[in-house]
């Protein structure tokens, strides 16, 4: 049956298997980076006395970032 549909439809599977490989791809890549922004949002509040959120790194780090004193002197 499946090997009919990519004989006979060779363009919509060809796209459709492109669709699922990529979901497969960008989903995991997408968790892995969200839960890295956790961590280090959670190091950056402890370091600098803030309270930003893991969305607030996930999207903006490197702003957040920039607006920080990199060398602190104590």
């Amino acid at each position: 049956m499946m090997e009919d549909f990519f004989i006979e439809y060779p363009l919509i599977a060809t796209i459709l298997l492109t669709i699922i490989i990529t979901i497969i791809i960008i989903i995991p890549a997408i968790t892995i980076s969200y839960i890295s922004s956790c961590k280090q949002a959670v190091i950056f509040n402890r370091l600098n006395n803030a309270n930003y959120t893991c969305s607030d790194f996930f999207w903006a780090k490197d702003q957040i970032n920039n607006q920080t004193q990199t060398i602190k002197l104590k």
